[in-house]
């Protein structure tokens, strides 16, 4: 999505799963994604610190430039999402549900990791003013969406999704995270991604076949 904000060129790798011998080629751990520049003539990785070197190499207002206390607040924004909703959420979570066969089943860890997920939610929702930096949409607000896409797709996002049960004390923060959402993902660069996703799942499905 970044890539795309930014309209840059780039090759998607498609093949290298995670820990295999192609991925590792770029992470030590063997995860994904990262970004391989000239042939990996110089490759980094972690999304938040990808986007954020995109921003800087491309001079684009998505990452804050010179206003220290703005830049302040984006590394705060950044490093929250990462470390609190993915690390202790969303990636709990997929270790041990969706790749419970591997990890093995932790029901009371999942369950915590919801509880920090909404926790967390409420926090960086509070934080909207309408984006996460405020008026201008930057490279924190696509960290967070993809992180809600994340819940939403797993079933945890019963504080926006249209048709969830919530109270009157969270339909504020349901309103405007549905706005929020709305805005994001209606970004021609967000739409082209998703295209993109859906089409190279349609390929990886028919070369199954």
């Amino acid at each position: 999505w970044m890539l795309e904000e930014l309209g840059v060129t780039y090759e998607h790798d498609t093949v290298s799963m995670p820990r295999s011998n192609g991925s590792r080629k770029s992470h030590p751990l063997g995860k994904i994604p990262s970004l391989v520049i000239n042939d990996g003539e110089f490759s980094i990785y972690e999304s938040a610190a990808i986007n954020s070197f995109l921003g800087r190499q491309y001079g684009s207002s998505l990452v804050p430039a010179t206003d220290p206390f703005l830049l302040a607040l984006y590394d705060q924004t950044i490093l929250c999402l990462m470390a609190e909703m993915d690390a202790q959420g969303l990636w709990i979570h997929r270790k041990h549900e969706a790749l419970a066969g591997l990890f093995g089943e932790a029901p009371v860890a999942v369950k915590h990791a919801k509880n920090q997920f909404d926790q967390v939610n409420k926090a960086l929702c509070n934080q909207l003013n309408p984006f996460l930096l405020g008026a201008e949409f930057s490279a924190a607000d696509i960290l967070y969406v993809h992180c809600l896409d994340w819940a939403e797709a797993i079933g945890w996002g019963e504080a926006w999704v249209e048709g969830s049960d919530t109270n009157e004390k969270d339909s504020e923060m349901k309103m405007k995270l549905k706005d929020y959402l709305e805005k994001c993902r209606s970004r021609p660069a967000y739409q082209k991604t998703m295209e993109k996703r859906s089409q190279e799942r349609e390929i990886a499905k028919k070369n199954k076949e």
